[in-house]
């Protein structure tokens, strides 16, 4: 990567470089109402977006759909750049996945779904035979001890980890929790269809045999797929699909930001961050250091003053009384143990300074502390201090000290990672085809109106 690409752009370039147009070939001539756009001649279904803009309006009702189709076109082009560029273990890393993406991105899915039309699935419910996700049920399997210990192994044998190899899942599929029938034919819930949907939670849980949870989630399963089931049959396999990558997409596009240090977790670094940090040059340091000076105050020491005793009900006397209004130095040399009457002291922010300077470093100007016992065992004998601030002066860190260098580092590194991705953006609408169905839009599309 050569060396310009870590040149510091400041906040307001880089947002003029993500909304600069980016030659784009929009047209408007889809007209199938099925569809919402078409990127290289790839269909973006109606119901995807319609789907995606009525959730988005629970949050915000003033979301208007145009921002959605918008978006889903941007992120159906960056995810797929993002999966060209990183693998899953890549593009996630750093983040807690309690459950495999797969499932998680179905569980959303489903979610979606039965938010958006929870009524009239049930409906649909209460009008089969039965009334109920029970009446589905054609039979309840119960494995039995032998059959569990053939998967899992003996109750008592110790477990380092709570993973199936290739022939324990090979078994699980031989035990059916569940056969159903729904409106579009007949199926099976077996013993690795509940496994592979677990957290690490879950696979205990699956591993000490209880009972009433692997039932719970084999019909836990079957309300999944009786949601999907009916969504198929009403709105198209296609449509779903198409909702499903979506969602998949905006994932996949968080996680892209994600690795170029755009997001809400401010402290969030990836291998493209770090390398990049690794590259800036002490010079492009000594920059930013100019330019962001305030970025770097600290305390350089404060004048303070305070009271010892021994005790914690002689602590809260004093403190009452200072904050009644009492004189510090004649209630230091009334109470205070510490011999030095009260007086008025300069601690500098220097080296690694004892607990009460850290105390003294961290308490605002003008304010009382509250008692604080000093540091000690629970049973060993401890003083209490009173610590008051009477003034505070700032200064600046060393432009040579390691945290100015790792504060500047990675600011530049984001800042040539988020031009990166600005540039990525503007390369795959120059390249790309898209055909959006006007009919859609409840207002103009202010990206790719502007790539015309």
């Amino acid at each position: 990567m050569r060396k310009s690409m870590l040149r510091p752009i400041g906040l307001a370039l880089l947002a003029a470089a993500l909304a600069l147009p980016a030659a784009a070939k929009v047209t408007y001539g889809v007209s199938d109402p099925a569809l919402a756009a078409r990127i290289d001649g790839a269909p973006v279904t109606a119901f995807s977006v319609d789907a995606l803009w009525r959730l988005a309006r629970v949050k915000d009702g003033r979301t208007a759909r145009s921002a959605v189709l918008e978006e889903v076109v941007l992120n159906r082009l960056l995810a797929g750049a993002a999966r060209a560029r990183f693998d899953e273990a890549q593009l996630y890393a750093g983040q807690r996945v309690g459950f495999a993406r797969e499932v998680a991105l179905d569980d959303q899915l489903v979610a979606s779904l039965r938010g958006l039309y929870g009524k009239e699935m049930q409906q649909a419910l209460q009008q089969l035979p039965g009334g109920s996700l029970d009446s589905l049920i054609v039979e309840q399997g119960k494995p039995s001890a032998a059959a569990l210990d053939a998967v899992f192994g003996k109750p008592e044998q110790l477990k380092l980890e709570f993973t199936l190899n290739a022939e324990q899942l090979a078994r699980a599929r031989g035990i059916v929790l569940l056969r159903y029938t729904l409106p579009s034919g007949a199926g099976t819930v077996t013993l690795a269809d509940v496994y592979r949907r677990q957290n690490v939670q879950g696979r205990v849980a699956l591993y000490n045999r209880q009972a009433d949870f692997l039932q719970q989630q084999a019909r836990q399963d079957l309300a999944g797929r009786f949601v999907l089931d009916w969504s198929r049959r009403q709105f198209g396999e296609a449509a779903v699909a198409d909702l499903r990558q979506a969602l998949a997409e905006r994932g996949e596009v968080q996680a892209l930001r994600q690795q170029h240090g755009i997001g809400d977790d401010i402290e969030h670094t990836s291998a493209l961050l770090q390398r990049l940090a690794g590259e800036v040059t002490p010079a492009q340091v000594a920059d930013y250091y100019q330019r962001h000076r305030n970025e770097f105050t600290r305390i350089e020491r404060v004048k303070a003053r305070h009271i010892r005793v021994a005790d914690e009900p002689t602590a809260q006397t004093v403190y009452k009384a200072l904050a009644a209004g009492a004189d510090f130095a004649a209630t230091a040399r009334r109470y205070s143990t510490a011999g030095d009457g009260g007086a008025s002291v300069w601690i500098r922010h220097e080296g690694k300074p004892d607990w009460l300077a850290q105390l003294a470093l961290a308490q605002p100007e003008g304010q009382l502390s509250r008692p604080i016992r000093t540091p000690a065992g629970p049973r060993d004998e401890a003083a209490w201090e009173i610590i008051q601030v009477e003034q505070r002066v700032m200064g600046y860190q060393a432009p040579d000290s390691e945290a100015v260098r790792y504060a500047a580092s990675n600011a530049l590194a984001r800042q040539a990672a988020q031009a990166q991705l600005a540039a990525l953006r503007k390369q795959l609408l120059r390249a790309a085809q898209i055909d959006i169905n006007r009919g859609l839009l409840d207002q103009p599309l202010p990206t790719l109106d502007k790539a015309q």
